[in-house]
């Protein structure tokens, strides 16, 4: 969400309130560092992205500073998240410990710049693509769909078991 200076209009991007970083003291001391501190809530993380959810806070500490119209930022960003095993879909927990460098281009006239997309962006660009519970996971059974990590013997009879003599006929 950014305010706008004079007139106080809003313009929604999400729902990210607490990512919120005010640029005005950055732009009146251009060049000069100031510390960043910013926190998005867990719950309010609920509708970024429907395969991971957020186990704790996203908290964002670093150190910016604004030159003829762009926030740069050097940040460490910190959270836990969970996500669905690739194979057999268990949960897998995943601390996130970022540093990134990046920098905002602040549009005239605005006082509050939202960071949230960029930060979650991050975030989501740091993990696995193909996250698994354990390297050596057997996924589950493409038949009856069991766990085959909590049952590694089992054995399943194939849906086609009684066509397959038929199939022996065919060329």
């Amino acid at each position: 969400m950014m305010l706008r200076r004079g007139g106080g209009r809003r313009m929604s991007h999400a729902v990210y309130e607490m990512m919120n970083l005010n640029v005005v003291k950055f732009l009146n001391n251009s060049g000069k560092r100031f510390p960043v501190n910013l926190r998005l809530s867990a719950e309010e993380t609920a509708s970024l992205s429907e395969d991971v959810r957020f186990l704790e806070d996203i908290v964002v500490s670093g150190k910016a500073f604004a030159q003829l119209g762009t926030l740069y930022l050097e940040t460490q960003i910190c959270t836990a998240v969970e996500r669905p095993c690739r194979r057999c879909l268990a949960p897998v927990y995943t601390q996130v410990d970022l540093k990134e460098v990046f920098e905002v281009s602040i549009p005239s006239g605005v006082d509050i710049l939202g960071l949230s997309p960029q930060i979650v962006g991050f975030i989501l660009a740091s993990l696995d693509p193909h996250p698994l519970c354990r390297p050596d996971c057997r996924g589950l059974c493409p038949v009856c769909g069991v766990n085959l990590n909590e049952h590694p013997d089992h054995t399943c009879r194939d849906a086609d078991e009684e066509h397959r003599k038929l199939r022996d006929f065919l060329p």
